[in-house]
């Protein structure tokens, strides 16, 4: 046997021959393999065979049929007439996967996708199968596998051209701010339109102001914390925040420390993908580092990383879930189905989707690589490391001493704070938008070459205050505000000074885009000509609006141009009115990037755009389809109300009679808590239907008033507890004015339905406490918390127990912290006579002097109906209270009943428990009743 440049083979003798024969064979598949015919481990192929479908169809439960048909792009009708003219739901199922195999065209990764929609449908464990080629046993062995392949780590050189590479991206993209959010050549560069935001450090139950430039120096246990979550509501700067953090990384800014790398990764564009493959996609054609290099430099570099991920609430899925075994994508075979599932891309549009990686070479830590699967379902997983998943970084499962920023909107937030490991990881901030003095500053950057426009806004925004805390604050509502002052004429700036809700701004803004249009064509406004082409515009943005509707309920914020396949002539105008905005640039396949073509992406310039196209078309199908409208509302729209709240906002804004249909389906629920009434209260502001108001007045049985109130609900209490509009004056330092005060006060007093009032670290004016005392005996609220409450003047703490006092339902009440002053505890003694309280809860009480202790000792002693009185003691010497109470009155106590720890598990008839710690000082109905326990 002989190689040369013919090749032939001879009959092999004997062992030494035989042996001589292979290690040639092993040299040819080495020269084939790197003449780049073969790959050295080629994995299950990209085409299902039919015995695979055979096999899936048998294998998956007739409960599935429908979920799975539906995920593959099967109409709920087509479905029923498949299974109608099958025999069995298998033979439908294999009727579902060829029918929808055949509508991909050639070269389509027909293995991966199907896997992703089998996993979407929760069948993981077969996806899993699926993607290993394993449902199918094979009469062969397993393929043929080269040792010792390993992924080389990146050059020095290399990992500057990354860093190079993404500077150049985020130059060019992130860092570029439109000063028109509607109009895509309005580009500015970073720092003539970039204004500082307002941030705040969640510290114990409040907040405290945090500067920009003291965010790096943030320590928590003596380090920088390594997972910090910013929340913030829609709009208000948190994708502009990422790009400053970015931006200060290109300019070497000396506030931000000197990573390496800074990665800033939108979940709208990436949530589908692992870090290195998004960091991959961000490198130029010939940049040579691949996926799994750039995996492995963060993976042995965290520190050196800096992470920001934009919008987990447009993720899919859930943060929090049961941890798995081996759900980590490998990099050298197709990821599992969990990491690569999203509903980024239309439904429709699949056969789009890029084709899942090709096998490489194994990772540094193999020393083989075969062909395996990483989902805990399908057996032969390795400890190999791989690629790692966006949610594993967010779980802190991996990457955990890499800092890691998150952006959300605060419903998303929730499932962080609610598992208590992460809650530990995470340390909270909070972006509130722009300061009053930095709103100022952005209306004279937008309005540079016009002084006196500018000077004009800012008084609006100073003139109405509702303007000035709802919508001032938030840059994309400011800068929407900008546009149209721009563009208006007298007389409708002063229309626009009476807008008041999220609603209404962004009815004028889609009205002033639409006659903006339509005036290039038909210049004279009142012709009839304008009316039916503004009509014709309307009408053209009924798909537009479904589309978002079906996108929203997904978490699908971009389309391609198929999602409008019907309605082509309405994507053209939608992008000439500002509704949506299409982009066009040459891609390539994730592997392959020798294929380059031309790919269009459709989005609206903010999701808040799509929330309001897909409320009007929500509330378009009460007339047109009522119950399908209700069919929604009630099972889509109501279980997922937080998220789909500014969706709330938008269709009930659009009719009266459509706002208190909502609303009744919303009371049906349990509205008890304190966030579901505020949440009430925002909805029912947002209609602006005294009707709707009056339905959420008669069910509001708890007011809360704390420093977390967002100004928007502040105003949906004064509308829904008064039916008036007034004006807000608080600051960002949270104290709350007069006016406000004022009328917060009028509804504990007014409010019938009332039971339950918090007032908990909230800096009331003094007129809140005056009127509370004039009017606190119309109130009918039984419950009153009163948590580190501050009085403003010694006044105010005499009209807060005359309140107390003077409500003639009150039946419990809380007393908790540190604030209060001894003329309030002077007061209370002098009326606790007419006091009607049957339990008093003391926590944390410090009476500032010895005086403060008898008032309230004899205060608590001259409550004719007290039964049950709870003190939480953290300071021996506060004992005092008790002892002033023995000395008043020694016998007081016989008439107390009974005494529940805070738990509630235990009762002590005829004596006070007084809980200290892990302590407890009892005091029993005798005259030498005091036992202390703990040795005080």
């Amino acid at each position: 046997m002989y190689l040369s440049s013919g090749l032939s083979f001879c009959r092999m003798r004997g062992t030494s021959c035989t042996m001589d024969g292979f290690c040639l064979l092993y040299l040819l598949m080495i020269l084939v393999m790197r003449s780049g015919d073969v790959e050295t481990n080629p994995g299950p192929d990209r085409i299902v065979s039919e015995k695979e479908f055979l096999k899936l169809s048998k294998q998956i439960e007739p409960s599935h049929y429908q979920e799975v048909g539906i995920n593959l792009d099967i109409s709920i009708a087509e479905l029923g007439q498949i299974e109608k003219e099958s025999q069995h739901t298998s033979d439908a199922l294999m009727t579902v996967f060829t029918r929808w195999r055949d509508k991909h065209p050639p070269g389509t990764d027909i293995r991966a996708l199907l896997a992703e929609e089998l996993e979407r449908s929760d069948l993981g464990s077969l996806s899993g199968k699926l993607l290993s080629g394993s449902l199918v046993l094979k009469r062969t062995g397993a393929p043929v596998t080269m040792p010792g392949s390993q992924t080389p780590p990146l050059s020095p050189d290399l990992i500057k051209r990354c860093a190079d590479d993404f500077k150049f991206k985020y130059r060019t993209t992130l860092c570029k701010i439109r000063a028109d959010p509607l109009n895509p050549d309005s580009i500015a560069p970073f720092n003539d339109m970039y204004t500082n935001l307002v941030l705040e450090e969640e510290y114990r139950q409040s907040k405290r102001p945090l500067e920009y430039r003291d965010l790096f120096d943030l320590k928590v246990n003596g380090e920088f914390p390594k997972r910090i979550m910013v929340q913030g509501e829609a709009g208000a700067g948190k994708t502009t925040f990422c790009a400053k953090i970015a931006w200060d990384w290109i300019t070497e800014n000396p506030v931000l420390p000197k990573f390496v790398w800074v990665l800033v990764v939108p979940f709208r564009e990436a949530k589908q993908n692992t870090i290195g493959e998004i960091a991959k996609s961000y490198l130029s054609k010939d940049n040579p580092a691949t996926a799994c290099q750039i995996t492995e430099y963060i993976r042995s570099n965290p520190r050196h990383v800096f992470i920001a991920f934009d919008g987990v609430d447009e993720m899919d899925g859930n943060i929090v879930q049961q941890r798995k075994a081996g759900s980590k994508s490998e990099c050298h075979q197709p990821k599992s189905a969990d990491q690569t599932k999203a509903r980024s891309e239309s439904k429709t549009n699949k056969n789009k989707r890029r084709k899942l990686r090709q096998p490489m070479s194994g990772s540094p830590s193999s020393a083989t690589s075969q062909p395996r699967v990483n989902s805990a379902e399908a057996s032969g997983s390795s400890s190999e490391r791989g690629d790692i998943a966006l949610t594993d970084i967010l779980r802190s499962d991996e990457l955990a001493t890499c800092p890691v920023l998150v952006t959300s909107r605060p419903w998303k937030v929730t499932e962080i704070r609610w598992d208590d490991i992460l809650r530990n990881q995470y340390t909270f901030i909070h972006v509130e938008g722009f300061s009053k003095e930095n709103v100022e500053v952005y209306i004279h950057k937008y309005f540079q070459d016009d002084g006196a426009k500018a000077d004009q806004l800012i008084q609006l925004t100073k003139n109405n205050n509702i303007v000035s805390k709802n919508m001032a604050p938030y840059p994309i509502y400011i800068a929407m505000l900008c546009l149209m002052w721009k563009e208006l004429d007298d007389e409708k700036q002063e229309k626009f000074k009476s807008l008041r809700t999220f609603s209404q701004i962004f009815d004028e803004m889609f009205e002033f885009l639409k006659v903006h249009y339509a005036q290039k064509k038909i210049p004279v406004l009142d012709s009839p000509s304008f009316q039916a082409y503004r009509s014709q515009i309307e009408k053209l943005m009924e798909p537009v609006a479904k589309v978002a509707f079906i996108g929203l309920q997904e978490n699908t914020l971009s389309f391609k141009e198929g999602d409008f396949a019907q309605c082509s002539d309405s994507i053209e105008t939608a992008c000439r009115v500002g509704v949506l905005s299409q982009e066009k640039k040459l891609s390539s396949n994730l592997y392959d990037k020798s294929s380059m073509f031309l790919q269009s992406t459709i989005f609206f310039p903010h999701k808040l755009f799509q929330e309001y196209m897909a409320g009007v078309h929500l509330s378009s199908l009460y007339e047109l389809d009522h119950n399908e409208f209700n069919r929604l509302i009630e099972q889509v729209v109501l279980p997922r109300k937080e998220e789909f709240r500014y969706l709330l906002y938008f269709t009930v804004s659009r009719d009266k009679t459509i706002a208190k249909h909502v609303m009744k389906c919303m009371l049906q629920g349990d509205t008890s808590g304190h966030e579901e009434t505020d949440f009430l209260v925002d909805v029912s502001f947002e209609s602006q239907d005294l009707d709707t108001a009056a339905l959420v007045r008669g069910r509001m049985s708890s007011l809360r008033i704390w420093p977390f109130m967002t100004a928007h609900t502040i105003a949906g209490y004064l509308f829904t507890g008064l039916g008036v509009h007034k004006d807000i004056d608080r600051g960002v330092s949270r104290e709350f004015g007069p006016i406000i005060s004022h009328h917060m006060a009028e509804i504990i007093c007014s409010v019938s339905s009332l039971k339950h009032v918090t007032l908990r670290g909230a800096a009331l004016h003094s007129d809140f406490y005056a009127v509370l005392a004039k009017d606190g005996n119309k109130s009918k609220v039984h419950t009153v918390v009163l948590e580190y409450v501050s009085c403003p003047t010694s006044a105010s703490s005499h009209y807060l127990a005359d309140a107390l006092c003077s409500m003639p339902n009150l039946t419990d009440l809380t007393l908790n912290g540190q604030e209060f002053q001894e003329e309030f505890y002077s007061a209370l003694n002098a009326k606790a006579s007419t006091l009607q309280v049957q339990t008093v809860e003391l926590e944390d009480v410090r009476c500032p002097t010895s005086a403060s202790s008898h008032y309230l000792a004899d205060a608590l002693c001259s409550m004719p109906n007290l039964t049950c009185l709870t003190l939480w003691e953290r300071i021996s010497r506060r004992s005092s209270i008790l002892h002033c109470m023995q000395k008043r009155q020694p016998y007081r106590i016989l008439f107390l009943k009974s005494v529940m720890e805070i738990s509630g598990s235990m009762e002590f008839p005829k004596r006070i428990l007084i809980h200290s710690c892990s302590h407890s000082l009892t005091l029993d109905g005798d005259e030498d009743g005091v036992s202390d326990e703990d040795g005080l």
